[in-house]
């Protein structure tokens, strides 16, 4: 029975120390500047004009830096009677859902599209809302740009991820 109760305490021992050591794996690809860089390629869901203002459902795979694989669903109000960079344009607003493995990560986006040469630009700012986020990302804050190139759907995320400290963490 000692024996067996000394095997069910090392096996604890060492699910703990998983544990810990997937924590701050976590952490750490944040911790190293607190950046946040992401890259995804999207692809419209639903797209709904109505009274110069549009909505628009993405989804997409990409990567975070750190975190892996990712999938992700945006949603995309464009207001086009509010052009900040000319005709064609749009003011946009946006809220990003990105599902990774270790928790849900949430951003609030304001920007604009502008016709470029080369096609319809998205560039925003993004917040993260550490509230509605999950997992890993519940309590996380940062800021950051996204520029979207809108005819090929390729995304590019790039800012700052804080994680929130877990309990007891600091020293």
């Amino acid at each position: 029975m000692r024996k067996f109760m000394i095997t069910l305490a090392a096996a604890a021992a060492t699910t703990a120390g998983i544990a810990a050591g997937l924590q701050a794996s976590a952490q750490a690809s944040t911790n190293d500047g607190g950046r946040l860089q992401a890259t995804f390629t999207a692809t419209p869901v639903s797209f709904t004009p109505d009274l110069g203002m549009v909505e628009l459902l993405a989804t997409g795979t990409g990567t975070v830096q750190g975190f892996g694989a990712a999938t992700e669903v945006v949603g995309v109000v464009e207001d086009h009677a509010v052009s900040p960079c000319g005709t064609g344009g749009a003011s946009d607003s946006a809220q990003r859902r990105i599902v990774l493995t270790g928790g849900v990560l949430v951003t609030h986006e304001a920007g604009m599209t502008c016709m470029t040469a080369s096609g319809p630009q998205a560039r925003a700012t993004y917040r993260v809302d550490g509230q509605a986020s999950t997992g890993i990302f519940a309590g996380a804050r940062g800021t950051g740009h996204v520029r979207v190139d809108v005819t090929t759907g390729h995304e590019t995320i790039s800012g700052t991820l804080i994680l929130r400290e877990p309990p007891g963490s600091r020293s």
